[in-house]
C-alpha cells in the first residue's frame, strides 16, 4: 500500500506525447510558472503604486533521456519543427505523470502547443570510466503555450 502521508518521490515518472507513452526518460525538469507584475497609480492614489496582474509566463520544459538508435520520436519532432512544418506536427501536446510507489498516476502536468526549441546531443568522453555519469543522454528544450497541473 502506498504512503498516503507523504510527498511523491521524484523518481517516478513517465512521458506522454500526444497521449501515447514515450520510455527512456532518466530527468525530468518542470518549468516554473509566474505572473508579472504590474505597477498601477492615478493621480488622485495615496503615493503609492497598486499590484497589478500582467501576463503569465513559463520557462521551458527540460526532458532529459537515454540516447540510443532506437529514441527517435522526439528527434523527428524537432526536425519538424527545424523544417518549419509547425502546423504539419511541428506543436504537440505533452503529459508528465507523478506517480506513486505502486505505479498509480496521481499527479499530472499538461503542456499544450508544444514545441522543442532546442536539442542537446550527447557529450562523449573517451576517460568516461564507468557509472551513470558516463551514460549518453539526450535533452530536449521545449517550450509551450500553456501549462496545468491535475490530480488523476
Amino acid at each position: 500500500m502506498p504512503d498516503s502521508h507523504g510527498p511523491l518521490r521524484q523518481t517516478e515518472f513517465k512521458v506522454e506525447l500526444d497521449g501515447v507513452g514515450i520510455p527512456g526518460f532518466v530527468e525530468i525538469e518542470l518549468p516554473a510558472m509566474r505572473t508579472e507584475q504590474v505597477e498601477y497609480r492615478e493621480g488622485n492614489d495615496p503615493s503609492h503604486n497598486r499590484k497589478l496582474w500582467g501576463d503569465t509566463q513559463y520557462d521551458d520544459l527540460i526532458l532529459v533521456r537515454g540516447a540510443n538508435e532506437k529514441n527517435k520520436e522526439l528527434y523527428d519532432w524537432r526536425k519538424s519543427v527545424n523544417e518549419g512544418k509547425m502546423d504539419d506536427g511541428g506543436r504537440k501536446n505533452i503529459a508528465v505523470i507523478v506517480m506513486n510507489e505502486v505505479g498509480d498516476s496521481v499527479l499530472r502536468f499538461e503542456f499544450t502547443k508544444a514545441w522543442i526549441k532546442e536539442y542537446r546531443p550527447p557529450t562523449l568522453n573517451s576517460h568516461g570510466g564507468g557509472g551513470q555519469g558516463n551514460l549518453a543522454t539526450e535533452e530536449y528544450v521545449i517550450t509551450f503555450d500553456e501549462m496545468e497541473r491535475k490530480n488523476v
